[in-house]
C-alpha cells in the first residue's frame, strides 16, 4: 500500500483494469501537473465517482461467479486468489488519498462546497464498508498516512464499520448545508440531489446495521429502527447506480454486443429463474420468471449438442443443459471452451443496455433491438432496501411495515424497474406475434405465489425466500448476494460440481499488500470477517 499512498492524488484509473471506462468517459484531462492551488474540485471528485464505479464492478464481477450468478470456471482458489482483489484494494486507498486531497483543496482554498464534500464522505464509507465485507481486517487508522505510517497495520473490522456510521453522519450534515456551488454527478439519474445521497447514506446505515446482526443483533435493531422514518432509498427514482449512455456504453454491451459473447451464465441462476423446459434433463418446476426475457439473451434457436456441449452424459452434472436454448454451465465446470461465441446465452436487456429477448434469435452483434449499451451498474436500489427491512424484521423484529409486505414492495420494486427497460423495444415475436412484455398480471401472479409460500413457511424459511427475492433482483450486482449468501446460507445454491476448495468466507489480502507491508499476514479462505459468526462449512 505504501507505493500508492506517497502520491498526494492518484488519477491512474486504468491500472485499476476494471474500470479502464474512466478514459472512455472522457470527463478527466491529464492532471500531471496537479496541485492542492490549481486543483479544480469538481475534477478530483469526478475521478473519486469514476473510480468507486470500478471498484464495485470489481467486486462484483468476481461475486457473481462465485454466487452462481454467472459461470464459475474450475475452483474458488483459481476465481479468488492472491491476486483476484488488488484493482479493488489499490483503488480503494487511491479514492480514500484523492478525498483527502480533495479536503485539502477546499480548505486552502476556502471553498464553500459542503456538498462535494459531502458525496466524497458517503463514499469513502462505502468503500471501507465494502474492503471489510471483502477482506475482514483492513488499514484504517494507520492508512492513508505514509510519512507517519509506511506500513499502516489491519484494523478490527468492527471498528472500521463503527467509524464509518459516524463518517456517514458527518456527510449528511455536510449535504444538509447550502452551498455555493453543487457538483455534477455520475450516479442516480445523473443529475445532482443532495436528498439522493442523504438517502444513500441513512440506507448504508441499514445495510452495516443488517451485516451486523448475527454479532450484535440488539445494537443492529436499534440501529436500523434509528434510521427508520429518515430519507432512505424506496422508491425507483432512488436507486443508486452509476448510468451509462450509448456513446459510453455499459462494459458489459461492449462485451456481448461488439463481437462474440466470451463468457457462460450460471445453470443454476437460470434454474431460479425457472428458464428451463420440462423435457430432457431439466424438469421445470415453475413458472418463468417475468424478468427472464429482459436479463438474458438467446441468440440461437437450437440446442447445444456434441462439441458444444462436453457435459452430455456425464453424471457428475447437475444441469449440463437446462432446455429453451439458454446455453450456460454448472457451477465449476471446467471443461474446454468450444467456438460457440455466436450461440451462447448473452447478457440481456436489464441491467446492461442489450437486447429484450422476443424469440428473434439473432446474433448479439447484428441485432438493433437494443438499449445501445444505455444500462446501468446497479449499486444498491430501492428493492434491496426493502428485502432488508424484510430480513430484518424477521430476525429483528424491526419496523418499517411487516416483513411480508416489505417482501412483496421489494418484488414489485424489482419488477417495476426492469420493465421500464424495454419502453421504446418491440417485445413481439417477429413469427407469432405474441407480445412478451411484462404484464401486470404475470406480476401480480409471481407476488401471490411468493407471498403465499412465505406465509406457510418458518423463521428460517422466510429469511431463505427473502434472499431468494434479493438475489433475483440483484441481476448485474454480486457484491450483495456475496453478503447474503454469508449472512443467511441462502439462497440453496448448487454445490460445485468437482472438487473446488474452501468457499471464500472472505478474500485473500492482495499479494504485493503482504509482500511490502509487515504488518499485513495472508488470510485463508476459510477467515471470516467480523460480522460473519457462522459455523465452517456453513455454505459451499
Amino acid at each position: 500500500m505504501k507505493n500508492f499512498l506517497k502520491i498526494s492524488l492518484f488519477l491512474s484509473a486504468c491500472a485499476f483494469m476494471v474500470s479502464c471506462e474512466t478514459t472512455e468517459l472522457e470527463l478527466l484531462e491529464n492532471p500531471n501537473s496537479i496541485n492542492v492551488e490549481s486543483a479544480d474540485p469538481d475534477f478530483v471528485l469526478n475521478q473519486v465517482l469514476l473510480d468507486f464505479n470500478g471498484i464495485i464492478r470489481g467486486y462484483s464481477g468476481t461475486n457473481q461467479v462465485i454466487t452462481r450468478m454467472q459461470n464459475m470456471f474450475q475452483t474458488y482458489n483459481s476465481n479468488v486468489g492472491n491476486t483476484t482483489g488488488s484493482g479493488e484494494w489499490n483503488a480503494s486507498y487511491r479514492l480514500f488519498a484523492n478525498i483527502d486531497f480533495l479536503e485539502t483543496v477546499i480548505a486552502t482554498n476556502e471553498l464553500d462546497l459542503p456538498h462535494h464534500l459531502g458525496v466524497a464522505k458517503v463514499l469513502e464509507a462505502y468503500s471501507y464498508f465494502l474492503l471489510v465485507d471483502h477482506f475482514g481486517e483492513v488499514p484504517f487508522s494507520q492508512a492513508v498516512q505514509p510519512e507517519e505510517f509506511p506500513n499502516p497495520v489491519a484494523d478490527d473490522g468492527g471498528v472500521v464499520y463503527a467509524a464509518q456510521l459516524e463518517l456517514l453522519d458527518e456527510a449528511i450534515a455536510l449535504l444538509n448545508q447550502d452551498p455555493t456551488a453543487s457538483p455534477s454527478d455520475l450516479y442516480f439519474d445523473g443529475v445532482f440531489s443532495e436528498d439522493n445521497w442523504i438517502a444513500l447514506a441513512n440506507t448504508l446505515k441499514i445495510r452495516a446495521y443488517l451485516n451486523q446482526r448475527l454479532v450484535d443483533p440488539s445494537g443492529a435493531a436499534a440501529g436500523i429502527n434509528g434510521v427508520l422514518g429518515s430519507n432512505i432509498i424506496d422508491t425507483v427514482d432512488e436507486d443508486f447506480e452509476f448510468v451509462y449512455n450509448s456513446n459510453q456504453p455499459n462494459p458489459v454491451f461492449a462485451s456481448d454486443y461488439s463481437n462474440t459473447v466470451d463468457s457462460y451464465r450460471s445453470n443454476n441462476y437460470y434454474d431460479f429463474l425457472n428458464a428451463g423446459d420440462a423435457e430432457g434433463i431439466f424438469i421445470e418446476t415453475g413458472i418463468p420468471d417475468p424478468r427472464l426475457r429482459y436479463y438474458l439473451y438467446r441468440q440461437v434457436d437450437e440446442d447445444p449438442s456434441g462439441s458444444n456441449l462436453p457435459c452430455e452424459g456425464d453424471n457428475l452434472y447437475d444441469y449440463c443443459y437446462v432446455g429453451n436454448f439458454y446455453w450456460g454451465r454448472d457451477h465449476g465446470d471446467g471443461e474446454g471452451l468450444p467456438n460457440d461465441g455466436a450461440r451462447k446465452t448473452a447478457r440481456g436487456l436489464y441491467p446492461f443496455g442489450g437486447a429484450f429477448d422476443n424469440n428473434a434469435f439473432i446474433r448479439s452483434r447484428d441485432i438493433t433491438n437494443t438499449r445501445g449499451g444505455e444500462g446501468v451498474t446497479p449499486i444498491y436500489l430501492s428493492s434491496f432496501t426493502h428485502f432488508a427491512l424484510a430480513e430484518a424484521g424477521v430476525t429483528l423484529g424491526t419496523g418499517g411495515g411487516s416483513p411480508a409486505s416489505l417482501l412483496e414492495q421489494g418484488i414489485r420494486l424489482s419488477m417495476e424497474k426492469v420493465r421500464a427497460y424495454a419502453d421504446g423495444l418491440d417485445t413481439v415475436d417477429p413469427d407469432t406475434g405474441e407480445d412478451y412484455a411484462m404484464t401486470n398480471a404475470e406480476i401480480n401472479d409471481y407476488v401471490a405465489r411468493v407471498i403465499t409460500e412465505f406465509n406457510g413457511a418458518n423463521n428460517d424459511g422466510k429469511v431463505a425466500i427473502i434472499a431468494r427475492e434479493f438475489f433475483l433482483a440483484s441481476w448485474g450486482n454480486g457484491i450483495e448476494p456475496y453478503n447474503n449468501y454469508r449472512r443467511t446460507g441462502a439462497p440453496d445454491l448448487q454445490e460445485p460440481i468437482v472438487e473446488s476448495g474452501l468457499f471464500p468466507r472472505t478474500w485473500r489480502y492482495p499479494i504485493t499488500e503482504v509482500d511490502n507491508n509487515p504488518n499485513i499476514n495472508q488470510t485463508n479462505p476459510s477467515d471470516r470477517t467480523f460480522w460473519d459468526n457462522n459455523p465452517a462449512g456453513f455454505i459451499d
